[in-house]
């Protein structure tokens, strides 16, 4: 009976050990394989499942987020023979996680080594200004051809992008330069482009200024043929209608002169007979 004791509580170690085994307890976003005898069996995902002791074994444990794998950087040689360095980073979540752990060995790794294989063809193919301008246009083709080779390793890729493209230090010196000169040139013709305009305007405005003063003169002459003629209508006489409006003038101008402070000299007109005569037809008109 003093045998029996041990022998119960040993018996009833080990099973309380074999149900904690079974009970297994899976995270939210993973993904447990579960191998009987060395074989696959089934899935476990996120919850509680029981498993046989002994028999049923966890293989590997599998996140279902989604993974960034940054893609060491690596020198590729253009279409026109310049060595760039280039890397990128691949953003990708897996979505059948036997796929992932049975179809191949090193998921991580096959991935880093076929976006540097694809980057290396696709920039080879094209020459640096189109790579430095297409980025977009990279991004899709690599992650065209990765898919197809990720559909059998259980995973699905987001995106892919080109993170930088290091050109050598001289073409980047040069392409400064480029930059630059290309800037200076953009000014002088945006400075050119304004003196033109400016003269253009001030050409317009003198064409305006002086066809104003050409039809203010028009009106004048206008004005004084219609008073020549108003004249002429009350005289009779068409030569004398023209001295009585220039002897007007005549007279205003002599008051303005004399009115004026600064006025020294009074010019009169060659004989007093002359102005008395003007001043008499005008009185008669």
């Amino acid at each position: 009976m003093e045998s029996f004791f041990p022998f119960t509580l040993i018996l009833f170690i080990v099973a309380v050990i074999l149900i904690l085994q079974s009970v297994k307890i899976v995270p939210q976003k993973q993904a447990w394989i579960v191998e009987r005898l060395g074989k696959y069996h089934r899935t476990l995902h996120a919850g509680l499942h029981l498993i046989i002791p002994l028999i049923d074994t966890i293989r590997a444990k599998v996140s279902l987020k989604e993974q960034v794998l940054d893609i060491p950087k690596q020198e590729v040689i253009t279409k026109d023979n310049v060595v760039v360095k280039i890397d990128a980073v691949c953003y990708f979540t897996v979505i059948k996680p036997e796929d992932a752990v049975y179809n191949i060995e090193n998921l991580e790794y096959a991935i880093i080594q076929t976006i540097q294989t694809n980057l290396r063809d696709i920039i080879g193919g094209m020459e640096l200004d189109e790579i430095l301008s297409s980025r977009e246009k990279i991004n899709a083709k690599i992650k065209e051809v990765l898919q197809g080779a990720a559909s059998s390793w259980g995973i699905l890729i987001n995106r892919v992008e080109v993170k930088e493209i290091e050109p050598p230090a001289n073409i980047v010196q040069a392409m400064s330069m480029l930059i630059e000169a290309d800037r200076k040139k953009k000014a002088m013709i945006t400075e050119a482009e304004g003196k033109k305009r400016a003269q253009v305007l001030e050409a317009e405005g003198y064409k305006l200024a002086k066809w104003q003063e050409a039809e203010a003169i028009e009106r004048i002459g206008q004005a004084q043929a219609h008073a020549i003629n108003s004249v002429k209508s009350a005289v009779g006489d068409g030569e004398t209608a023209g001295k009585l409006i220039l002897g007007d003038s005549f007279i205003k101008s002599l008051e303005k002169l004399s009115n004026s402070p600064n006025s020294k000299i009074v010019l009169l007109p060659p004989s007093v007979e002359s102005l008395t005569e003007i001043l008499r037809k005008k009185n008669e008109s």
